[in-house]
């Protein structure tokens, strides 16, 4: 591995130490997970506001171009109890600027305060309020989840879905030798946030993997080897759904795709995302630079 990959193995190490772990309570991981969060760049000429639909909270990303009504909807990862929308920001605003479309990241509930299905029900709302624009939908982690769980049980649907490293399959037993080689989460915390967000129901709605996906968009899956949920992907794959192409990149780990301008995988991750979309809406795109 080069130099960079191993740098940035080492930071995340940290974060799992400060961070991502079932020791640190969940206000403590929410506040530091915010602060790290919060300088996340957003590419040159993209305007950041936020809105409110309903009682939700909804960051906007809004390149100086956008074509019609095109809309990229993201949902957050973070165990479903930490993260905002600010970890979709980087990749955010380059498949904005790249797909002349206005990126909506959803601040859903969090668990333990709101478990299971309270993301999901907050997915729907915004799904709904953007219903009739030409929408697509990106996710990571948790928030993949949640929002293959509200298009599986019948929210407004996108017209293509890109999923980063997916959490589908929550009360799952987890690998040890995952565990070894992921240097950001870990079995403790994983089973710390499945425990909050679940509360010991085990359906389709905390756990889509097990949904029919008959009738979802074409679909993306960007996954990583060394990835505590990359089983989930793996078991995706092995469905060999009509519609639903898994990518996995090796040596990497979970959701480095959203550090657009840290490794060149996340540029290449970046890129297939864009094309999806783009081939499977129609839409044409622009170079975006500056990554």
């Amino acid at each position: 591995m080069d130099g960079s990959v191993e740098s940035r193995r080492a930071s995340l190490s940290t974060l799992r130490r400060l961070i991502f772990s079932s020791s640190v309570p969940w206000e403590r991981q929410r506040a530091r997970f915010a602060a790290a969060t919060s300088a996340t760049p957003v590419a040159a000429g993209v305007v950041r506001d936020t809105v409110r639909v309903g009682l939700l909270s909804v960051e906007t990303l809004t390149p100086p171009d956008v074509v019609g009504d095109r809309a990229i909807v993201y949902v957050h990862g973070g165990g479903y109890c930490i993260g905002s929308p600010a970890m979709g920001r980087a990749l955010g605003s380059f498949l904005a600027v790249t797909l002349r479309a206005t990126f909506y990241g959803l601040d859903y509930r969090l668990a333990p305060e709101h478990p299971a299905p309270a993301a999901v029900r907050d997915v729907t709302t915004l799904l709904a309020h953007v219903a009739g624009r030409e929408v697509v939908g990106l996710a990571d982690s948790a928030g993949a989840g949640a929002l293959v769980a509200a298009l599986a049980t019948g929210a407004a649907p996108v017209g293509a879905l890109a999923l980063v490293s997916p959490w589908l399959d929550p009360l799952r037993p987890y690998d040890d030798d995952l565990a070894e080689r992921d240097p950001l989460l870990s079995i403790g915390w994983l089973e710390a946030c499945a425990r909050a967000y679940a509360r010991g129901v085990h359906d389709e709605l905390v756990s889509p993997l097990h949904a029919s996906w008959a009738g979802l968009a074409p679909t993306v899956v960007v996954g990583a080897e060394d990835d505590l949920t990359a089983p989930d992907a793996a078991a995706l794959a092995a469905r060999e759904l009509p519609g639903v192409m898994v990518r996995t990149w090796p040596g990497l780990w979970h959701d480095f795709a959203l550090a657009l301008g840290q490794t060149p995988e996340a540029a290449e991750a970046a890129e297939v995302i864009a094309r999806h979309f783009a081939e499977v809406m129609g839409w044409r795109r622009v170079e975006a630079t500056g990554w």
